[in-house]
């Protein structure tokens, strides 16, 4: 939307111009058609004159002998930049009525003077002459009227017997730019709604065509013949400058007036004369005759000036050239910059959305280095003008706004983030997920993660003996610490209820040993719960682990979701923390599990268990201590009694198996699943077990 405004709106057209200035300055061309010759009224020339005695204006007889020199020299056209709008005055020894007579005469010779009026678009012009407009309008071969129609009034023209001489009269109007510098003309103007008179180089131009040659216009631009000149869509023509201007290594060879006055007076005077401009400079040349000293006013700004001086006939000079050589400024249709805005307002906001930062800022910068690249090289190719600046714009303020839209939403993502996750990972798992937000996928996937459920045993009995503000403090110190130990082992908090806790790890951040982190996670807490254990009360807290393949995720509604897990591996941990109860144990983990620590940690076989629900066995397990720590003969040797007896459990010798967990009771006196399989052994010897028992125990309880 951006880019359709400013395309239709020019918003950026200073810019853009102001970038081909730079172009024009800095790329310069040169004259291709070596077809046009300057002659400047000069500083040196008012001052050869005027040391003569001849003060400006100059005598009409002047231009008669400049004019006459041409016409002999075999010059194609005579175009003065300079307006004869009064006759000329007596000076001593000087009838200025005989010297007008004398330039009417020469102009009426040569049969090639282009000369020049003055028009303005300003109604309130002091001079309002179109009743005597005729003898200026030249009925051109046109077919239709130019898209603009401003009436012109007269401001200045030659004298009536001039117009009448001149091959051709044309327009010297321009009218700068906002900034004050010429770039573009009108080639046309209509003038008092008379009709359409050219600009000063387009009448010299037309006269250099066939009198049938037809003019028209189009969509593009101004069609003369089978030429197609390139308008703006302003209807002006937009000038292309060549090299600076001026008399020193400029476009075009400047000569001086008094220079071409006294080679052809010494020429008059001996044919045979070597002179300072000799005739053959001016041979099928256009001469353009014009003022370039500063007293005269007539020196212009263009995009160019800061290279030189420009003088109102340089302009009309480089203006002329371009039509006589096709060296035309052309721009890309719209639809081409329509495209290229459109690729900008496309590619910009997707490199800023689908990368970090650093490669968002270089393919900004990439995307802008291209951009100057194309248009430099349009430009110094085919003399095309690229809209450099309009993109740029567009392209910066895309990219602004992208960045500003990407700042913000990342912001409101980390606040999301950090509310959601704050208060079940660690703040450096917080700062990761910020980090690398991608992570978190929206919906749920499947990975293979360790899940822990705990709650605490007797605390039924802790909520009868307390008040309920000291049942709430103590509850808040316990899971305080519960989640301190879980952070300190990066693992997830995914909610609380009540007394119980559930955890996971290996997500949202990827961990290989999330089966060690749980574990040693569960000893440190089984710990923690003896010290905060109230000295009146025989509490405990009861684990379930599993490991396994689940799905883990934002899960829940559009409005309210939570980051959590699902699955049978899920459910299979919460029926183990349960189990504890009927095996009397602390910690109980899945079979996938124990083969995953069995290297660090201690742990004894259980049961092979049925949990409700299902009817799939599992090898369930205590997870006794870690191998690491010290004085550990102990626990290597009550597992190593506790399995002689399950092993004789399961060959159904029940006497064998008691004395073996009653000898695991003298170490470790109130062993819960010593005690549990004492009590089955004798259950079993007196009502002995099915020929097919295979030793599975099918849990009846959640």
């Amino acid at each position: 939307m951006a880019g359709l405004f400013s395309v239709y709106t020019g918003v950026f057209n200073g810019i853009d111009r102001m970038i081909l200035d730079y172009k024009f300055r800095y790329l310069q061309q040169e004259d291709p058609n070596n077809k046009i010759v300057l002659v400047s009224i000069d500083e040196k020339s008012l001052s050869y004159f005027n040391s003569n005695g001849m003060y400006w204006p100059w005598p009409r007889e002047f231009y008669q002998i400049v004019t006459d020199y041409f016409q002999e020299s075999g010059s194609e056209l005579i175009v003065y930049d300079i307006l004869f709008d009064t006759p000329d005055f007596d000076r001593r020894n000087l009838s200025g009525t005989m010297s007008d007579q004398r330039f009417l005469q020469s102009l009426q010779r040569s049969g090639k003077g282009i000369l020049a009026f003055k028009s303005t678009e300003n109604e309130n012009s002091a001079v309002d002459l179109s009743t005597t407009n005729e003898p200026l309008i030249k009925h051109y071969n046109i077919k239709n009227s130019p898209p603009y129609q401003e009436p012109h009034l007269l401001t200045s023209k030659p004298l009536d017997e001039f117009t009448k001489a001149a091959t051709g009269l044309g327009n010297t109007v321009m009218s700068p730019d906002e900034d004050g510098l010429i770039r573009s003309v009108h080639l046309f103007d209509s003038l008092a709604h008379m009709g359409f008179v050219p600009t000063l180089s387009m009448a010299a131009y037309l006269e250099l065509q066939p009198d049938s040659i037809s003019l028209e216009w189009t969509n593009n631009g101004l069609r003369v013949g089978n030429k197609e000149i390139p308008l703006q869509d302003n209807g002006d023509y937009l000038i292309n400058w060549y090299e600076k201007g001026g008399v020193q290594d400029g476009t075009f060879p400047y000569y001086s007036f008094q220079a071409i006055v006294k080679s052809a007076i010494q020429k008059q005077r001996n044919p045979d004369a070597e002179v300072l401009v000799p005739p053959s400079v001016f041979e099928d040349k256009i001469v353009i005759i014009g003022a370039s000293a500063a007293g005269l006013g007539d020196i212009k700004s263009t995009p160019m000036s800061s290279l030189e001086a420009f003088p109102g006939m340089e302009i009309q000079a480089t203006l002329l050239n371009n039509l006589i050589g096709n060296n035309f400024i052309t721009q890309p249709p719209i639809w081409i910059t329509l495209f290229m805005l459109l690729l900008i307002s496309i590619c910009i906001p997707y490199a800023v959305a689908y990368s970090r930062p650093a490669k968002g800022a270089a393919a900004m910068i990439g995307i802008i280095l291209a951009i100057i690249g194309i248009g430099l090289a349009l430009f110094v190719v085919g003399r095309i003008w690229f809209s450099t600046g309009l993109y740029l714009m567009v392209a910066t303020f895309t990219y602004s706004g992208s960045a500003a839209y990407k700042y913000f939403a990342e912001e409101k993502q980390k606040k999301e983030i950090r509310s959601a996750f704050g208060q079940y990972v660690q703040p450096e798992f917080v700062e990761q997920l910020i980090a690398q937000p991608d992570l978190l996928k929206l919906g749920g996937q499947k990975k293979r993660l360790t899940v822990l459920f705990s709650d605490i045993a007797g605390f039924t009995t802790i909520s009868e003996k307390k008040e309920p503000e000291e049942l709430v403090a103590f509850l808040n110190e316990y899971l305080g610490a519960m989640t301190d130990i879980i952070f300190e082992h990066s693992g997830t908090v995914d909610k609380y209820i009540g007394d119980a806790v559930m955890a996971f790890w290996g997500a949202p951040i990827g961990q290989d040993n999330h089966a060690e982190l749980a574990c040693r996670s569960t000893l440190k807490m089984m710990q923690k719960v003896k010290e905060l254990a109230p000295q009146d009360t025989n509490i405990h807290s009861r684990f379930g682990i599993a490991t396994g393949e689940m799905i883990v995720g934002n899960i829940g509604s559009y409005n309210r979701f939570n980051y959590t897990v699902l699955g049978d591996t899920v459910n299979l941990a919460a029926r183990l923390e349960a189990a504890n109860k009927t095996f009397g144990s602390s910690t109980m983990i899945a079979e996938q599990t124990y083969e995953e620590v069995k290297d660090l940690f201690y742990g004894r076989q259980l049961d092979l268990l049925v949990v409700k629900g299902k009817t799939k066995p599992v090898r369930v397990y205590e997870l006794m201590g870690e191998k690491s720590d010290p004085h550990t003969e102990e626990i290597e040797k009550i597992i190593s009694i506790y399995q002689k007896g399950l092993d004789f459990y399961l060959n159904r010798e029940w006497d064998q198996a008691i004395k073996r967990f009653q000898k695991v009771l003298s170490l470790k006196p109130g062993d819960g699943p010593s005690e549990n399989y004492i009590k089955r052994c004798q259950k079993y010897k007196k009502e002995p077990p099915a020929k097919d028992w295979d030793g599975v125990f099918y849990l009846k309880t959640k």
